[in-house]
């Protein structure tokens, strides 16, 4: 990633005027966005905007916003997940308390928009480009809470099918990409690219989440930085577990329904459900599927006029698809 264009990121993280008081309300906003982080969202939208043939300096206000969005919805999520620490260091909710980090995060809410309020009177945007810059945020926003509670829903039902958990990845995962790369193009003066971008967004967010799914079986725990096989034990129903499902037998059906029902599964429960995948081909499989999505993106990407933008897109496109290799 272009270090020149991070630094614009992170200095614009650290130009953040916040107050001082109330303490327990803006500190945890300060300690919160001083967690690092790829910060692959604004980054995104600085490079939407210089695709389109924009300043990309004039996405920051955009891209800061995407990015507190992002943390803030870190800071609630780690509350719902019970998580102790959060980019080796401990979450908001663990470090203060549960009422802290809720109100926090709703005040970094509120300065996500903030950050949009500043294209109001800005003489490069447009009225209406001001009006679907802020109808993107929202819909994005809207759009990774219906992802969260499919998720948290999918915990317990037992019906779930694979369109219901593309339904889910493409909000969770893929709004807000979708949404970055959106708000880079309204920014950049291409509205007409908006639905591009949108769908570019989507498509990455479902083959990252798929390529987690899959790192999370076959990947050793040393390099993916993650504990093997953590979606069994923990009860989430991946792609690869949908897909394992459709194709067993009803007595094998049976049993993964019976161990995802236990609080704490054994290594021999989590070898045979890993051995039931390999059974019916779904790892060999769901890897080609990331191959797949991985090509759609490429090729949206070549539909844009050839710039060191493009160009640097496709290079963090390789990146983040070499965690797979």
């Amino acid at each position: 990633m272009n270090k020149e264009w991070l630094n614009e990121i992170e200095q614009a993280i650290k130009s953040l005027e916040l107050p001082v008081l109330p303490e327990t309300l803006y500190e945890p906003f300060r300690y919160t966005m001083a967690m690092g982080g790829k910060r692959i969202r604004p980054y995104l939208t600085l490079l939407s905007c210089g695709m389109v043939s924009g300043n990309h300096s004039l996405a920051l206000p955009s891209a800061l916003s995407v990015e507190i969005l992002h943390n803030f919805t870190l800071v609630h999520d780690d509350i719902m997940d019970e998580a102790d620490t959060r980019r080796g260091i401990a979450c908001v909710h663990k470090k203060w308390d549960s009422n802290i980090a809720i109100l926090s995060g709703d005040v970094m809410y509120a300065y996500a928009f903030k950050q949009l309020l500043s294209y109001r009177e800005s003489s490069n945007l447009e009225k209406e480009q001001f009006a679907e810059l802020l109808q993107t945020f929202v819909d994005s926003t809207i759009k990774v809470c219906d992802g969260q509670a499919l998720d948290m829903e999918f915990m317990e039902r037992s019906d779930v099918s694979v369109e219901d958990y593309f339904e889910m990845i493409e909000g969770k995962t893929g709004a807000l990409l979708a949404g970055a790369l959106a708000m880079g193009a309204i920014v950049g003066g291409r509205s007409d690219l908006k639905e591009r971008m949108t769908r570019l967004g989507n498509l990455m967010g479902v083959a990252f989440q798929i390529q987690d799914d899959l790192l999370d079986i076959i990947a050793e725990p040393e390099d993916f930085g993650k504990k093997k096989a953590g979606d069994i034990r923990e009860g989430k129903k991946t792609y690869l577990w949908l897909r394992t499902f459709m194709e067993c037998t009803v007595k094998e059906r049976n049993h993964m329904l019976e161990v995802y029902n236990e609080n704490e599964l054994t290594d021999e429960q989590v070898h045979t459900i890993i051995s039931m995948m390999e059974k019916y081909g779904i790892i060999e499989e769901t890897s080609e599927l990331i191959d797949n999505k991985y090509r759609q993106i490429y090729d949206i990407i070549g539909e844009f006029e050839e710039s060191i933008y493009r160009t640097e897109l496709s290079r963090l496109i390789d990146y983040l698809r070499s965690r797979i290799k």
